[in-house]
């Protein structure tokens, strides 16, 4: 593999692993809002939009992969959409713990990717 084809992997997964990291900011200003870093909420939507405008080439080449993350984000963004709403923030609020649970485990396989990939 050539150096810029192994910088490419490299970025991607840095790219995938700050996507999971402000999902996972996301879900706890639901869940816990004390706990969550104070970032403000149109800051946080406007970093998930730059990761997607970045990750939008590179997951082109893999509908697979296209295709998970952007479950993964239409579930957090039904979920930031319900915590609104009195009626449903108390099933947005466990379906955030719940979620959760799948980034970290998820931001944790993309983390250990990124150290792989810088030792090539």
């Amino acid at each position: 593999m050539t150096d810029d084809g192994k910088t490419a992997m490299l970025n991607a997964a840095i790219e995938i692993g700050k996507f999971y990291a402000f999902l996972a900011q996301a879900l706890r200003t639901v869940f816990d809002p004390k706990l969550a870093a104070q970032l403000p909420e149109a800051l946080l939507d406007s970093q998930l939009d730059q990761i997607r405008a970045a990750l939008a080439p590179i997951l082109e080449k893999n509908q697979v992969v296209k295709k998970n993350l952007e479950k993964i984000d239409r579930e957090v963004a039904r979920i930031r959409e319900a915590a609104q709403d009195d009626a449903t923030r108390e099933r947005a609020v466990r379906d955030a713990q719940q979620v959760a649970i799948e980034v970290a485990d998820r931001a944790v396989t993309v983390s250990d990717l990124v150290g792989l990939f810088r030792r090539l």
